[in-house]
């Protein structure tokens, strides 16, 4: 692309001159765009780096993290789940009763309160959110259903919008349906998306979803378009996706089973 020029007795007025410094600016980016992917999406690489080994064995599902400790949920059958909370080196600091959670497949903390959502999961059980007070004796003081949504449920809190996201489809297959809402239940708005894996794990970033599959985090924006795939090059059952503010991003935790236990993916994420 040629520079654009004015004829020699043009006067420089202030007009021409942004137009000018504009035409420059649409050149530039033309010539970037035919020639590289945004920097982000093309460089970006993270490593995993193990937290601790759960000391716990057992069905582990959901994983969350809030103010230095680590939620980590364990379906126990029959409908049920046990929630503990660890510290960051693995010294187990409570354990709830057996609680009516079903799988306990994600947990994730309002960070307002402090209060546990818990989603049932299972890909033929009807999605509910259980909303669990962790202070002294946890208990569960609401539940919301989101039955009509499907199966295989998971949620995140939506600390920006105060909200939840919660993800459903008719079976672990899908194709599933992600739903903002209020702390209600009151759907926001939704998009929906294919199978990218066994669903094993939900967060939000900012405004940014990170939903966890068999060994990839798929990130999206709020529309459902889908910005970048993570890779984990670990072995195990994937389980449970916990976020910590971090800068202007956050610090992503994943969980494993066989043997249970949680790692941090570096660097932060943004």
């Amino acid at each position: 692309m040629h520079p654009t020029r004015l004829p020699a007795d043009t006067p420089l007025t202030r007009r021409t001159a942004l137009g000018l410094a504009g035409a420059a600016a649409l050149a530039g980016a033309a010539a970037l765009a035919g020639t590289a992917r945004p920097a982000a999406a093309a460089e970006r690489s993270y490593t995993f780096e193990l937290v601790f080994n759960v000391p716990d064995t057992g069905n582990m599902q959901g994983l969350a993290y809030h103010r230095g400790r680590f939620f980590v949920g364990f379906d126990v059958g029959g409908g049920r789940g046990v929630i503990r909370e660890y510290r960051p080196d693995g010294t187990k600091v409570k354990e709830s009763a057996p609680l009516d959670v079903g799988h306990a497949a994600e947990i994730s903390v309002r960070g307002a309160d402090g209060l546990l959502y818990v989603a049932t999961g299972g890909g033929t059980n009807p999605t509910k959110v259980n909303v669990v007070d962790w202070t002294g004796e946890p208990r569960i003081v609401r539940t919301i259903d989101f039955g009509s949504l499907g199966n295989s449920g998971l949620v995140a809190v939506d600390d920006r919008r105060d909200g939840l996201l919660v993800h459903a489809g008719p079976g672990d297959n899908g194709p599933f349906v992600f739903a903002f809402t209020d702390l209600d239940g009151n759907v926001r708005s939704t998009f929906p998306l294919g199978y990218q894996g066994v669903p094993q794990g939900l967060e939000m970033s900012g405004d940014k979803v990170l939903y966890y599959t068999n060994n990839t985090i798929t990130v999206l924006d709020r529309a459902g378009t889908i910005l970048e795939t993570i890779t984990i090059p670990l072995t195990g059952e994937s389980e449970g996706l916990a976020v910590a503010p971090a800068g202007r991003g956050s610090r992503v935790f994943v969980g494993y089973n066989k043997p249970n236990r949680v790692y941090a993916m570096t660097p932060a994420f943004r």
